[in-house]
């Protein structure tokens, strides 16, 4: 009960706050001025998925914090995977999140751009995926909203297959 009440209050919060950033619209923070852990930010975000974070929050409970990351030009993550949903906002640049698409037989290898003012979530839970700088580097925010304990907020994994 106490999770469905988190999550209930946490979507009221985020439309409150969405309907009040719309309305004022408050400037980001510059992305280099932000130290590694505290951030402002507002972008759209795409396939968001409330079931992984009901998922995430099983026990009641979930390990939720904030990255803010730099990819360099050309740069990439290792194909990884989360514990459970990561929220991705972009502030400066251009991340291409690589992934697997589809199903059986008809798996491809998708690459989809994304640049500052917008964002997705990664559904986490071994959905293997990368990011991928554009050609001006990337500064991006990642909320991770993981199974209380999880040990690792990010694990290496194997590309898939369609994407090696």
């Amino acid at each position: 009960m106490r999770v469905r009440w988190f999550i209930t209050g946490a979507l009221a919060a985020a439309a409150i706050g969405a309907g009040a950033a719309i309305a004022t619209h408050v400037p980001e923070v510059p992305p280099g001025t932000v130290p590694v852990g505290f951030l402002a930010t507002h972008s759209d975000v795409d396939q968001f998925k409330v079931k992984n974070l009901r998922r995430a929050a099983r026990h009641r409970d979930a390990d939720v914090f904030v990255q803010h990351a730099f990819i360099p030009a050309g740069g990439s993550t290792p194909w990884h995977t989360h514990p459970g949903p990561v929220i991705v906002t972009v502030v400066d640049g251009t991340l291409n999140y690589q992934r697997e698409e589809g199903h059986g037989r008809r798996r491809h290898c998708e690459t989809t751009p994304y640049t500052a003012g917008n964002g997705f979530v990664d559904p986490g839970f071994g959905h293997v995926h990368r990011a991928i700088a554009g050609a001006n580097g990337v500064h991006f925010y990642a909320t991770y909203v993981l199974p209380t304990g999880s040990e690792n907020h990010l694990i290496v994994a194997d590309p898939p297959g369609s994407c090696t």
